[in-house]
């Protein structure tokens, strides 16, 4: 099992790792021969998961992997242990990220180098500890199958949704994502002396055939195009999911799934935000969140 490759972009993987910062203490690492993989599972309370892929040539060059899994490596790291290495390397002159064993533990390795104010050359090595996962613990996590969704449609700019989920946090522990196919969407919050909601107009709605659609388990029974369909979810996995705005997201669709889950699919491109026909235009990677549903 060999792993190698010169950081090129080492403020995009340190967004991509402050944005699940806040989600749990470890995550996974699945490296292949042309993506990154972070895999994030929160406790049962919770149910948030985060699933996300980078393209290795929008992090990387002269990338080595080889392993007898198929050149694929599995590893579980502390997020923190990443996010502190990584602050380390922001400026560097060259950065090289290796797999290796410290004193017979596994660590990711940042070889760190830079110049001093005199010219002088300064070396500077964070080691992360790692665990090594096999392919049949990694068999045992699946990226969560769900039902289809009733709604798609293109978040507004999520700043301006950070701001208002902030004030809404002491109001209430969950909050109501509603949104129709007229580009139209709301927040909820309310207790029991108080209800806010903050709407939102002029979104743009992704469209999906419906004819290659399977029925869900719990079928809705369609509405009109200026329907709401509405997932209430906990506030606090709401905010997770708004740490998202470290990659300063290119595009982010919200899809609603009534009586199941909310599903945010975060694209990090190089450029800003570009509306739907944009979507797949440079996007170099996403972060798909999933974010069960709660009882009223």
């Amino acid at each position: 099992m060999r792993f190698r490759t010169l950081v090129t972009n080492s403020n995009l993987l340190l967004r991509v790792v402050q944005s699940i910062d806040k989600l749990a203490k470890n995550a996974i690492l699945k490296l292949t021969t042309e993506k990154l993989h972070i895999i994030v599972i929160t406790d049962v309370d919770s149910g948030l998961q985060l699933w996300s892929d980078i393209a290795v040539n929008a992090l990387f060059s002269d990338y080595r992997i080889e392993s007898i899994h198929g050149d694929e490596i599995y590893l579980e790291f502390t997020i923190d242990n990443l996010q502190r290495a990584l602050k380390s390397a922001q400026g560097a002159l060259h950065t090289t990220l290796k797999l290796t064993k410290k004193q017979g533990i596994p660590v990711l390795s940042l070889v760190i180098q830079n110049q001093s104010n005199t010219g002088r050359e300064l070396i500077l090595n964070q080691d992360v500890p790692v665990r090594v996962l096999t392919p049949l613990q990694m068999d045992a996590i699946r990226e969560p199958l769900v039902p289809d969704s009733q709604v798609h449609i293109m978040m507004p700019p999520l700043n301006s949704v950070r701001s208002i989920a902030e004030r809404m946090k002491g109001m209430g522990d969950r909050v109501a994502v509603s949104a129709n196919r007229e580009g139209e969407a709301t927040l909820r919050v309310s207790n029991d002396l108080v209800e806010i909601t903050t709407f939102f107009r002029g979104l743009e709605n992704l469209t999906y055939d419906s004819s290659t659609q399977e029925p869900s388990a719990n079928p809705t029974p369609d509405r009109g195009s200026g329907e709401f369909y509405t997932a209430v979810v906990d506030m606090k996995n709401f905010l997770r999911f708004l740490q998202s705005y470290h990659v300063a997201p290119k595009n982010i669709v919200c899809c609603i799934i009534e009586h199941h889950s909310l599903v945010f699919y975060v694209y990090i491109g190089s450029t800003g935000y570009g509306g739907v026909s944009a979507l797949n235009d440079q996007t170099c990677g996403s972060l798909t969140y999933f974010i069960p549903v709660r009882q009223v």
